[in-house]
């Protein structure tokens, strides 16, 4: 709570600043991130993952691990059930699992997860073979803290790419795998590069326009500065397995320059728009080097258009758009009234009601995470030996069904409905669950 206290002061403290300038906003968005944190969805996935990592603890003298012991070993446990074959996890399971889960909530949300072992030392503890493990112990006895810092922030840095492509974690568990990665602790790569894309692009999802802002920025530069760089990972990412390098390069800083603009749009000042308008010609002149015609490219085109006052070349676009099958009716039929304004010569007044920033942003959005659910991210990890891929995903399933069972422990109904069930089945099991039983 005085973390909380001092965070909100903070903030009064910047919003009382005469001079809203680009750092001072940026700084707002920074403790404005660590309060949006703190959702269900988000302390549910937090109790898995210290569920599992404290399943590679070595140190058992670990105060944390010892503390809470048995609530930590029902999570490790439960996925070492489901690595087996059993596929969901039982009611009793579930009803002792949230148990426990409520017990320690508070130790939860309080505990910086990297504390414990990475999570490549829980699952080679949860799903290894004995060879496996005793070779894995040995590695683990020789790493430093420096190499612990790396991996745990390469892991955060996958993670994040991967629930984003999940529909039931999705952006909100992405947001917070990102926040957890520290892109100075990674080696200047390009899963950094594509670290930060993915950073920028949630925290514009999120409304943070100034720390998506600042990834972005840090990425164009990067990418101007290393044109030689080989992006196996961003073809992969996007899709794009039909581009050769240069080609990937010159789509990737198109992106980033798209999605800085939208940053930039969605700032109040006047200064932010002019230099959102710079961002799209920067975009388009990198579709139109790639001979890329889509849903975005007509959207930027028909928006920078209709500002730069060519309204001939906005019909135009704006007709390509409405012919999409990927927009509903409601859509275009706001696109024809952005038209029928554009033919008869309206003021942008008119047309910001139809056809505006927010519009042309969702397109884009829709677009990057259409593209993520076509990829095959087993086949992507594998190919670039990414250790124990196939149980990495495995353990994101599980830990989507562990949050869907939990989602469902909070409702009363379901907890009086299985408690019933479970008095009707009868067994030693209710004395472990009496408390759940009205």
């Amino acid at each position: 709570m005085k973390k909380y206290i001092a965070l909100s002061l903070i903030i009064l403290t910047l919003g009382c600043s005469s001079e809203q300038t680009d750092q001072v906003l940026l700084e707002k968005d920074r403790l404005s991130l660590v309060k949006s944190l703190t959702s269900d969805k988000i302390i549910v996935w937090k109790f898995g993952k210290i569920g599992l990592r404290s399943a590679g603890v070595q140190d058992t003298t670990m105060p944390q691990y010892q503390q809470h012991l048995k609530e930590l070993q029902s999570v490790s446990g439960n996925l070492s059930k489901m690595s087996a074959g059993q596929k969901d996890i039982p009611v009793t399971d579930m009803i002792l699992m949230y148990r426990d889960y409520r017990r320690i909530k508070n130790f939860i949300i309080e505990t910086d997860e990297d504390i414990f072992p990475p999570v490549l030392d829980g699952v080679t503890a949860v799903y290894g073979s004995p060879g496996e493990k005793q070779s894995f112990m040995q590695q683990v006895a020789k790493r430093s803290d420096a190499d612990k810092v790396y991996l745990q922030n390469l892991e955060h840095a996958v993670l994040s790419v991967l629930v984003l492509a999940t529909r039931d974690l999705g952006a909100e568990l992405s947001l917070y795998e990102c926040s957890k990665t520290q892109p100075d602790k990674l080696p200047d790569s390009e899963m950094k590069t594509l670290l930060q894309f993915v950073r920028g692009f949630l925290f514009f999802s999120n409304k943070f326009f100034y720390l998506s802002e600042d990834e972005i920025s840090s990425n164009i530069k990067w990418l101007e500065k290393n044109k030689e760089v080989d992006l196996p990972y961003t073809r992969a990412f996007f899709n794009w397995g039909k581009l050769n390098n240069e080609q990937t390069h010159t789509a990737f800083h198109g992106l980033n320059h798209l999605f800085r603009g939208f940053d930039r749009l969605m700032m109040e000042r006047a200064v932010d728009e002019e230099r959102a308008l710079d961002d799209f010609e920067s975009f388009l002149a990198d579709a139109h080097k790639l001979g890329i015609q889509n849903e975005t490219v007509w959207s930027i085109e028909s928006f920078v258009y209709i500002k730069r006052g060519k309204n001939e070349q906005a019909i135009a676009s704006l007709g390509k758009l409405k012919n999409s099958a990927l927009l509903s009716d409601a859509e275009k039929a706001s696109i024809q009234e952005s038209i029928n304004y554009l033919k008869a010569r309206e003021p942008d007044a008119k047309l910001n009601g139809v056809y505006d920033k927010y519009f042309i942003s969702k397109i884009a959005t829709r677009y990057v995470l259409a593209t993520l659910a076509k990829v095959d991210w087993e086949k992507v990890l594998k190919e670039n030996n990414v250790s124990h891929a196939e149980e990495i995903l495995a353990t994101i399933a599980q830990f989507k069904a562990i949050s869907a069972g939990m989602q469902k422990m909070t409702s009363t109904e379901t907890i009086t409905d299985q408690g019933k069930s479970l008095k009707e089945k009868g067994g030693k099991i209710l004395d472990k669950v009496t408390d759940f039983i009205k």
